[in-house]
């Protein structure tokens, strides 16, 4: 499926691919940069709990393609704790945009989430004032990309909670270092989170078709 992202003044369009294999944690995975634009990031989760998570699958298909705009993508694969969470807010200032996949097994297609909250991963019992991932920061940030230009398909959906595990953790990290800078023209890096169905609720071969380069 795919779930286009424009950045502002149109510089900037991305393309998800949902399918589906295992990976290790925290690899990067390496693709030649061509020309000096800033890359793209797109991350996914590794195995958890012996799982085989789609995200990681996803950020590998993706890896050293282009985005319709011609940026080069590149992919990296988060240990699914509060190590993997940060490293796209380590990193922020390398890419052009940021685009973190996770699982989600109730979601039955694609869900675009709208914000992240102050809730450290691993105990779903947290709360913004007894686990922020950041003392005293708000306690929800909105996504920095922007949602006028995404367009949805079928049972694909908006969500405005990420959940309190590590891909809520791994977003607000981005987000609250997307909004600490402005990159080009004073606007925010575009940085956004979607969450993608099991394979037995959502078979790849149902997503082959609407793949999109």
């Amino acid at each position: 499926a795919t779930v286009a992202f424009g950045a502002l003044a149109g510089c900037l369009t991305l393309a998800i691919v949902v399918v589906w294999v295992a990976a290790r944690t925290g690899d990067v995975v390496p693709a030649a940069r061509r020309g000096g634009a800033k890359p793209i990031l797109v991350t996914g989760f590794r195995a958890f709990n012996g799982e085989e998570n789609p995200s990681s699958v996803c950020a590998r298909r993706l890896n050293g393609t282009r985005a319709p705009s011609g940026r080069l993508i590149y992919s990296t694969l988060l240990s699914v704790d509060g190590r993997g969470a940060g490293v796209a807010a380590a990193r922020l200032d390398a890419y052009a945009a940021v685009v973190h996949l996770g699982l989600e097994d109730a979601t039955t297609d694609l869900r675009v989430e709208v914000a992240a909250h102050n809730i450290r991963g691993g105990d779903a019992t947290g709360t913004c004032a007894t686990r922020p991932v950041v003392a005293d920061g708000p306690c929800a940030l909105a996504t920095t990309a922007p949602l006028g230009r995404v367009a949805l398909r079928g049972d694909e959906h908006w969500s405005t909670s990420a959940g309190t595990f590590f891909c809520n953790e791994a977003y607000y990290r981005t987000l609250a270092a997307a909004r600490g800078r402005r990159g080009a023209r004073g606007a925010f890096v575009p940085v956004a989170f979607v969450h993608l169905p099991n394979e037995t609720t959502r078979a790849v071969d149902s997503y082959l078709p609407r793949l999109a380069g």
